[in-house]
């Protein structure tokens, strides 16, 4: 994954990451992974849309982590719940 930007804001009374991106396989394709985020900066849902539609996308366990450290590179911490 390529990403370009990451902006975080408050919407509905729930925070948000916002983060662009581009998969190596579509290069021409410009994606937005929506994160929910709850209480310490826990990610509560993953999701992704193109062009404003949900694309019901499961992110696999290296790309929630690429997202992670993104958003660290932007000076925003964030995990995933470590669920037991």
């Amino acid at each position: 994954m390529i990403m370009d930007y990451c902006e975080q804001e408050m919407t509905e009374g729930k925070v948000q990451l916002h983060i662009g991106l581009q998969f190596e396989d579509e290069p021409d394709s410009l994606y937005v992974a929506e994160l929910e985020l709850g209480d310490n900066g826990v990610v509560r849902e993953w999701k992704l849309f193109f062009n404003g539609f949900d694309c019901n996308y499961t992110f696999r366990p290296a790309e929630r982590e690429a997202l992670v450290r993104y958003a660290a590179e932007q000076g925003i911490t964030i995990h995933e719940l470590n669920e037991a």
